[in-house]
């Protein structure tokens, strides 16, 4: 039975001389393996649309596991992504998370148009890098099941605070005032559970955000997809924006990626 579908090529092996598998995100699928025999030909009608991070319309044959591509049609091959190693390191990344947290035989539109909005705006320049990676990151995570609660302070309910005290791994945040008294108990709870053996350790990572950064995370998770680089930050704001959003996606995943590594020795400091 032979079926048509969009999809964004994430990740590719070489199979032999001509042939590849390939890992490609579709919205009815989820994640799927494609096998495109001679794709690698370049008089191949399929070298062109089975390119890493093309999006392309592919008609596809399923056997077992594993789709096999009759026909493919290239829809967008986001060809600026590679004009400079920062973006195509960048994308190299994206793919790999996006891949990671994808899931088999289940529907990942909002993943899919995710990472292709980002595919854009890396070709199209429109951001900063960090900023794309970065929001990325913190949407990502939301959408694999780790959406962080930001909307009040989680001991006393408030909203609008000067400093937000923001709880990496728990995903939520607390006023300074419910942060020391949440902190006092956990460390006399800690100190009371390691006496015996002299182990003592809160288990926490706690990054202090500004205003602007804390509302850029709110902008973030609670926004439309089409809206979602509208914002802008300063220097010193961005990189408190894109650590945290790095530190909280490798947190609950609980993993690092050798893509991440790559580019970040081809990037600049922010």
């Amino acid at each position: 039975m032979l079926e048509t579908v969009k999809g964004l090529i994430l990740r590719e092996t070489p199979i032999g001389d001509y042939d590849k598998i390939m890992t490609v995100l579709t919205a009815e699928h989820g994640k799927i393996s494609v096998f495109a025999r001679g794709a690698k030909r370049l008089k191949s009608p399929l070298f062109t649309p089975t390119q890493l991070f093309s999006y392309s319309e592919m008609t596809l044959y399923r056997s077992a596991s594993t789709y096999y591509i009759r026909q493919g049609a290239l829809v967008e091959s986001f060809y600026h992504i590679r004009d400079t190693l920062e973006g195509a390191a960048l994308a190299g990344y994206l793919a790999d998370v996006a891949a990671d947290v994808s899931q088999e035989e289940q529907k990942e539109e909002v993943l899919l148009r995710l990472i292709l909005n980002c595919f854009y705006a890396i070709a199209g320049k429109i951001k900063p890098l960090e900023q794309i990676k970065a929001v990325f990151e913190l949407r990502a995570a939301a959408e694999a099941g780790f959406r962080p609660d930001l909307v009040a302070c989680a001991g006393c309910g408030k909203a609008a605070l000067e400093t937000y005290y923001f709880d990496v791994s728990g995903g939520i945040f607390r006023c300074e005032d419910c942060f020391r008294a949440a902190q006092t108990e956990r460390e006399a709870a800690a100190s009371r559970q390691s006496e015996a053996d002299s182990i003592y350790h809160t288990g926490q990572l706690i990054a202090l955000l500004s205003p602007s950064v804390f509302a850029a995370m709110r902008y973030t998770i609670y926004t439309r997809l089409e809206r979602i680089f509208a914002f802008e930050l300063e220097d010193d704001a961005l990189r408190d924006f894109a650590s945290v959003c790095e530190k909280y996606l490798l947190c609950h995943l609980e993993r690092n990626f050798s893509t991440l590594d790559f580019y970040r020795s081809v990037c600049s400091p922010i």
